[in-house]
């Protein structure tokens, strides 16, 4: 469009500008003694304190999130910049932040309770005490909280697993705020998808931008085509959970015979997934395709299409398990992580991985 701005080039050369890091670096510098004298015991002491370019830097990379302090964001701010920041700042960072948490402040409790859920900065893990922290937070109604008992509810996280639970606590946990990283709005569309609550798996789904969220709308969307099924059921694989390769084989099954015995063949990747190996493969593939073949074809045009169709639908099986694989390799959202706040997207998650995956003191 004439005349309009890119906003993407005009922030990356702003913030990227020596004029905005020495900004930073100023205030960096101004506040450093001062930061190191911020007594836990006040938020509002502790937030004058602040680099304040680093903070707000925080908020225009990674947006507003859901808190319910007055002083939330600037607390989030301070678990951000923890996963970059050298160890002296990281010993402050974390010292104020635990001192929060010993006062109750929700945020605070809910990020002391992923810290011991996942071992992070030298403590030990111990799942059972994360839980305590994120019932003490939860009772705040702070959503990331509620969501993370959710989790542990549904996973059985250091308590038996209970559906019933976690639909209870996702429901709540959807009631209180939108979640832009679609966590909450995708977890309960599933949770109600497994439950076969139709109705509530579909109204988490609406406009929940989560692969978790497709099972529901290729299942229960009757505006939603066959080959737009597959693909949504294919997305929810990557997410680590396995209801996409049985529903795959439903879905194309239902569809009826097509040209392509896409029914055959997913019915035979569900079937074949976790196999030692491929042996009796083409024996199904063509017992497939004949039970599949219109009863009105004529023998010879389907013994010369079966030539043709057999060794495609063998063929196929083995490269969309790997395809699948690959895809669930390559998605790096991690659907099953509790959350130190919300929304936690992408950018969230990578720069937590290494130290989740790794962690260290």
């Amino acid at each position: 469009m004439p005349g309009a701005v890119d906003v993407r080039n005009f922030a990356e050369n702003t913030f990227n500008s020596d004029t905005f890091k020495n900004l930073v670096n100023s205030y960096q510098k101004q506040n450093s003694t001062v930061v190191e004298s911020i007594s836990s015991s006040a938020v509002s002491k502790a937030q004058a304190a602040l680099p304040k370019a680093m903070e707000y830097g925080t908020r225009l990379r990674y947006g507003e999130h859901n808190v319910v302090s007055n002083d939330g964001e600037t607390i989030v701010s301070w678990m951000i910049q923890l996963t970059s920041a050298d160890a002296p700042s990281r010993k402050i960072l974390l010292s104020k932040l635990m001192g929060l948490a010993s006062q109750r402040n929700p945020e605070a409790m809910n990020f002391a309770g992923f810290i011991a859920e996942y071992g992070l900065f030298g403590e030990r893990k111990n799942v059972a005490r994360a839980i305590e922290l994120y019932r003490a937070s939860a009772s705040f109604n702070y959503q990331p909280a509620i969501y993370n008992l959710a989790l542990a509810a549904a996973y059985g996280k250091a308590q038996s697993q209970s559906l019933g639970t976690a639909s209870t606590l996702i429901e709540q946990a959807f009631g209180i705020s939108p979640d832009g990283s679609y966590r909450v709005c995708g977890f309960g569309a599933f949770i109600s998808y497994r439950q076969g609550d139709r109705g509530r798996a579909t109204r988490y789904a609406t406009s929940c931008w989560s692969a978790l969220a497709n099972i529901p709308r290729a299942l229960y969307d009757e505006r939603t085509t066959n080959a737009q099924k597959i693909g949504l059921l294919r997305e929810s694989i990557a997410t680590g959970v396995d209801d996409g390769y049985a529903l795959l084989s439903k879905v194309t099954r239902e569809a009826g015979h097509d040209p392509q015995y896409t029914a055959c063949k997913y019915m035979l990747v569900s079937r074949y997934r976790g196999a030692a190996d491929n042996r009796g493969l083409r024996e199904d593939a063509t017992k497939c395709y004949r039970e599949s073949t219109p009863s009105n074809l004529d023998a010879k045009e389907a013994e010369k299409r079966m030539a043709i169709t057999v060794p495609g639908i063998t063929a196929f099986v083995p490269i969309e398990l790997s395809a699948l694989e690959k895809m669930r390799s390559a998605n790096k959202f991690h659907y099953g992580w509790s959350v130190p706040y919300l929304p936690f997207r992408q950018q969230d998650v990578d720069a937590f991985l290494p130290l989740v995956t790794n962690p260290k003191p």
